[in-house]
């Protein structure tokens, strides 16, 4: 395997995602921290148009996701993740527009998460779309660590909408009174990956643990992650974290764990052709190992995991299949990187 680096983008911190879209070979659109979303056609960066203006930019705030709609090819929809709002008050919000050309018309901003608090961390913010619906995860914001564990706000959960962000009458809380309509599954602290496997069509999740206790977990309607009355980690000052449990009934175990962390970004189950041996398997970018995982899946448990290039010594935020079967990475100097098979029999 060997690595090239595909695009510089004169901004640090970024976290991007390629896009799906059928029709639109090549092109890719982009999000950064910093700023607001861009397109690349073959290496050209473009920076996209008439995006919103009142992104909070501090910490963990700013723009933090974007994904193609699976129909993009025919209804030009985008949507895209960031922090509204100013140190006052801010939340996590999701608008989608239509790409046209450049510019992005027709925005709409379909969610809001409640309440918003003044703090600039621990956002989630990240969204996958499966079976029509949009699927979205929430942060704990750290000082709301308490209320992932109530269905009747957004911090620390998975959400299901529909396209249009509304709620789907289906959702497992939807007729709970006082509950958030959105939720999907509670018990979450800071999810910054989602994938649906490819077979199964399972929601697999990762989130950043405290101080150690990373996982990855298998998300499913109605169920309790545990967050914060369940973990594998600390306090950053090391203390334990409520009555320092690592099980409780009712509450689902991790499909994996990190002690220490790796602190996990991103998400991909691949299932391109340029790695067929590595097809089904899982990946995760790593911020503080500075790798990127490969894991080996066998039904619903890990077999076997690799760090690959650790020697690099780069902070992964992107992990994403191109339209080629190559796998792209984006590293915190601004660069999207490309693996590239050195021998493509393998």
């Amino acid at each position: 395997m060997s690595v090239e680096c595909w695009l510089t983008i004169h901004r640090c911190r970024i976290h991007s995602r390629h896009s799906k879209c059928a029709g639109r070979l090549g092109r890719r659109v982009c999000c950064e921290q910093a700023s607001t979303a861009s397109a690349f056609d073959s290496g050209e960066h473009q920076p996209l148009e008439d995006g919103p203006d009142d992104v909070f930019v501090k910490d963990n705030a700013g723009m933090l996701d974007i994904a193609v709609h699976p129909d993009f090819a025919t209804n030009a929809w985008i949507y895209y993740c960031f922090v509204a709002g100013s140190s006052d008050l801010n939340t996590m919000v999701i608008e989608r527009a239509r790409l046209a050309g450049v510019r992005l018309v027709e925005r709409e901003r379909i969610f809001a998460a409640l309440p918003w608090f003044h703090n600039s961390i621990v956002y989630g913010c990240r969204i996958v779309f499966r079976d029509s619906h949009l699927f979205v995860s929430t942060g704990d914001r750290w000082d709301l660590r308490h209320l992932a564990q109530s269905p009747g706000s957004h911090p620390g959960k998975i959400m299901r909408l529909r396209e249009d962000g509304t709620a789907p009458d289906d959702n497992p809380y939807a007729q709970l009174p006082g509950a958030a309509a959105e939720v999907w599954a509670i018990g979450t602290q800071n999810p910054q990956g989602l994938a649906v496997h490819p077979v199964s069509g399972d929601l697999w999740e990762h989130e950043h643990g405290p101080l150690g206790g990373d996982e990855i977990n298998i998300i499913r309607a109605g169920r309790n992650y545990g967050w914060p009355v369940v973990t594998f980690g600390k306090e950053y000052s090391g203390a334990t974290i409520g009555e320092g449990l690592t099980f409780k009934e009712g509450m689902e175990q991790p499909v994996r764990s990190y002690v220490p962390s790796i602190a996990p970004s991103d998400m991909l189950f691949y299932t391109g052709s340029a790695f067929p041996g590595w097809r089904g398997n899982l990946f995760l970018g790593a911020l503080a190992k500075t790798h990127l995982a490969r894991l080996v899946i066998e039904g619903e448990t890990v077999i076997a995991e690799e760090q690959l290039l650790a020697e690099n010594g780069r902070r992964v935020r992107l992990v994403e299949q191109g339209p080629d079967g190559f796998i792209y990475i984006g590293v915190d100097d601004g660069r999207i990187l490309r693996l590239v098979p050195t021998n493509p029999a393998h």
